[in-house]
């Protein structure tokens, strides 16, 4: 029997297989893409990772180098440091020039032993004789070449010393452990090695050095010990340079005496505590006073002037002392001179002559005064004059004027009449040794000969007895002055 048809017939076992494939495919692809996000986040994850692993690695490799350098720099710098801590130290306590130790690795040194109380310690202070003239006309850098060659001879000739050191300029400090002849010994060795010539600046130098010498005992402080030595020093420079002067207490004393002159001198200035008295200059001739001298006086310190002088060319108090002499004296000649022609003679000091605006003051104070310049004579040491060569030649300008110009202490200082001859003087005081030892001498009848030979006028000092007065004026003498005289008096009790 046949079937009839089906109203809803089944379909062909492969009929609509696209349709479905196209719906898994759908399928898959929605629930691919759906996926492929979550796929995308775990692969940049992933790689986010090895990028972030990278970076790490990366900083760390950087930060090692980092750390590398760093400590290389740090080391670089740490010896940077250490160098430049041992040049800054090695400055604090060595001289630049020389090399050898300073001022404040000798204090340190000095300060040590005082507070061990090490038994025994010597020094010595040691300046060069001349160095500064060295300074002035070679220049500092030819001076600096000198100190390296003195720093070196030193060396050689103290090679037992415990401390050489350079103070400054041209002084120096030597410490040794001992006392003794021995060290006086090595001392003078030393002197003597700074005798020969130095070769500086293309020419050949000579030098010597004085040195004051001190045993470490009593000293507080460095200072104290450096002040000892100090005075000592001034001792061998004042004898006569170019030798050794071993440390005596009483030079604490004569310093003391020094300084409290020194302020009374300052006080007494200030004060007006200052006078005049006045040593008539005789002709021999016929016994008329043509000048007088002043000489100063200081009576309320009742010091005589060849203690009190010496004081004020130290302190430089010379200088205002000089101008108030002048001022005064020449305020007193002017009636003298009005009246009876009289001149006065007024001593400068080297330091005086040195001041920049000496000639023109010498005439301001002529011309407040009123004294003619002709009546005036300024008197100088004859050490001074050769000394300050340079500057005497502006003496010449006062001489234009008419102010007249004496060496002071003839043949005590040089006497040379190389040197005369080139000097700006009209008058010379021969010194009162020579009239003291005979009048009659062969130097006596010398000195008046080149006096004569020059067109100078002679002054004999130190005329004590009519004898004297005679035999000098049967020479030939001009002038003189002594107590046969008068003694210096004040300017009331003058007569001429």
């Amino acid at each position: 029997m046949r079937r009839k048809p089906s109203p809803h017939p089944r379909p062909a076992p492969m009929a609509g297989r696209p349709s479905t494939l196209l719906a898994v495919a759908g399928v898959f692809l929605i629930a691919f893409s759906a996926a492929v996000p979550g796929m995308l986040r775990q692969t940049l994850s992933g790689f986010a990772m090895l990028v972030a692993l990278g970076a790490a690695g990366a900083a760390v490799l950087l930060v090692r180098q980092r750390s590398h350098r760093l400590r290389h720099s740090l080391a670089r710098s740490s010896a940077r440091s250490k160098g430049l801590e041992r040049e800054l130290r090695q400055r604090a306590t060595r001289d630049p020039v020389t090399g050898l130790a300073n001022r404040r690795q000798l204090t340190e040194r000095l300060d040590r032993v005082l507070a061990g109380a090490t038994p025994g310690v010597t020094v010595a202070l040691l300046d060069l004789d001349g160095f500064k003239d060295v300074n002035d006309t070679l220049g500092h850098a030819a001076g600096d070449e000198l100190l390296v060659q003195v720093s070196r001879r030193l060396r050689a000739a103290l090679p037992g010393a415990d401390l050489l050191a350079r103070l400054g300029d041209d002084e120096f400090a030597v410490v040794w452990r001992g006392a003794g002849q021995a060290l006086d010994g090595a001392l003078d060795e030393a002197l003597a090695q700074l005798r020969p010539a130095y070769p500086v600046a293309g020419r050949q130098v000579h030098l010597t050095g004085s040195a004051g010498l001190v045993a470490v005992g009593d000293q507080r402080s460095s200072a104290d010990v450096l002040r000892d030595a100090d005075l000592a020093l001034d001792a061998a420079k004042s004898a006569g340079k170019d030798r050794i002067v071993r440390f005596d207490p009483g030079l604490r004393t004569a310093a003391a005496r020094h300084q409290e002159l020194a302020t009374g001198l300052r006080r007494a200035l200030a004060d007006g505590e200052f006078t005049l008295h006045y040593q008539p200059v005789v002709r021999l001739a016929d016994g008329r006073v043509t000048a007088v001298e002043a000489l100063l006086r200081w009576p309320a310190g009742g010091v005589p002037p060849l203690t009190f002088v010496p004081v004020a060319e130290a302190t430089g108090l010379i200088v205002p002392l000089g101008w108030w002499v002048l001022r005064q004296a020449c305020t007193d000649a002017r009636e003298w001179h009005e009246r009876d022609g009289v001149a006065v003679t007024v001593n400068v000091s080297g330091r005086q002559l040195r001041e920049q605006d000496f000639v023109e003051r010498v005439l301001a104070v002529l011309d407040e005064t009123g004294l003619p310049p002709a009546a005036l004579v300024l008197e100088l040491t004859e050490s001074v004059l050769v000394d300050d060569a340079e500057r005497t030649a502006r003496l010449g300008r006062l001489r234009e004027r008419g102010v007249r110009v004496a060496v002071d202490d003839f043949g005590t200082g040089y006497s040379s009449l190389a040197y005369l001859v080139h000097l700006p003087v009209d008058i010379l005081k021969i010194d009162r040794t020579f009239t003291a030892s005979g009048v009659d001498s062969t130097l006596m009848r010398v000195i008046l000969q080149l006096a004569e030979g020059l067109s100078l006028q002679t002054v004999a000092e130190g005329i004590e007895t009519a004898a004297q007065a005679a035999g000098l004026k049967a020479l030939g003498c001009h002038y003189g002055q002594g107590y046969l005289y008068s003694r210096p008096v004040p300017a009331g009790a003058l007569s001429f």
